[in-house]
């Protein structure tokens, strides 16, 4: 939020936020309602998102499926496994989360056997969205360990294909996580 310029402006109003949301609009709309910080940390994700979507969309890599999504899930269900405080019944339910998960993003994704850098950072997003960017999230730690693991590998698929990204990529990062920390409140 400093290097945005935006630490020191009023957060906006929560009620106006709630209000609108309540009333259905998109969060962004609500956050345009809300003013202050809100809006401006939805605007600026809105523009940050289009320039690095602009950077991922001209490039010519392609990211193999099975490295960036399906090792790291076939990693953590080895853990789970493995893990001798759990006992089968949770070992079965982190289990049938890792294989839904799995089956989430490809099939939400319509996932083959490859993707781009564009396609895989919307997955990127749309796991930080899942698991509300940290917020609120309450799993099992092998689960959350298992999120973590799919997100990081993404991320580094992603900025190993496009390494210009990578300043983008962090500053979008950052104001997700302002955009969390202030919509909690």
């Amino acid at each position: 939020m400093v290097d945005e310029a935006i630490w020191n402006m009023e957060t906006g109003s929560y009620q106006a936020y709630r209000t609108a949301l309540q009333q259905g609009k998109s969060a962004t709309e609500a956050a345009q309602a809300a003013g202050g910080q809100l809006a401006v940390l939805h605007r600026k994700i809105s523009d940050y998102t289009l320039k690095l979507e602009a950077v991922l969309s001209e490039s010519k890599v392609i990211i193999k499926v099975e490295e960036a999504i399906d090792k790291p899930l076939e990693q953590a269900v080895l853990e789970v496994i493995s893990n001798r405080a759990m006992g089968d019944l949770e070992k079965d339910a982190a289990i049938q989360h890792l294989g839904a998960l799995q089956e989430w993003v490809k099939v939400k994704h319509d996932l083959q056997r490859d993707m781009t850098p564009l396609r895989a950072n919307r997955i990127l997003v749309a796991i930080g969205d899942r698991v509300e960017w940290g917020r609120n999230w309450d799993a099992t730690e092998q689960i959350n360990t298992a999120h973590r693991a799919l997100y990081c590998s993404l991320k580094a698929a992603i900025l190993t294909a496009v390494p210009e990204a990578q300043k983008l990529h962090d500053q979008l990062a950052n104001l997700y996580a302002a955009k969390s920390d202030l919509e909690i409140c």
